[in-house]
């Protein structure tokens, strides 16, 4: 049997230049029983054409119902909490500010007092300076949060 219109119906499936009837007969000529007849470079085509005429069963209205009572539970769905999402930013800017101030300390002189006195000295003001200044703006938090809390007292009672 000469298969040469079967191989230019092939190859013309193939660029998309086929009409539905050609395909039609495509998947009739594969859809008849084995013939061993058939070359191997025409026949190894014969899945692609009866895959398409195997019609599946819809899965029915109950399958949702059918598939959760096998897994014994309904899905949960996780919620994600904002400070949860923004995690890797806050982590990321936290090492930009760790490398930052490495930096800058890496540039700050080392050899500015031949004395180790006297930078022990300025060291312990320095420090004091900065107690002093988290001191106040701790003090101006807590002024803030106590006053807060007393004027949406007063707005809820006027």
């Amino acid at each position: 049997m000469d298969y040469k219109y079967i191989e230019q119906l092939l190859e013309r499936y193939w660029e998309g230049e086929t009409t539905l009837q050609e395909e039609s007969i495509l998947r009739t000529f594969f859809s008849q029983p084995d013939t061993p007849e058939i070359p191997e470079n025409i026949q190894r085509y014969r899945a692609i054409f009866v895959c398409e005429q195997q019609k599946e069963e819809p899965l029915g209205e109950d399958f949702d119902a059918r598939i959760l009572e096998q897994i014994g539970e309904a899905p949960v769905a996780k919620t994600i909490m904002l400070k949860d999402r923004l995690m890797p930013l806050f982590k990321a800017a936290a090492i930009v500010a760790i490398i930052l101030t490495l930096g800058n300390a890496a540039q700050a002189p080392w050899d500015i007092w031949e004395d180790p006195r006297e930078a022990y000295v300025k060291a312990q003001e320095q420090l004091a300076d900065t107690v002093n200044v988290l001191t106040t703006i701790q003090a101006e938090n807590v002024s803030d949060t106590i006053q807060a809390p007393a004027k949406e007292k007063s707005t809820y009672l006027e």
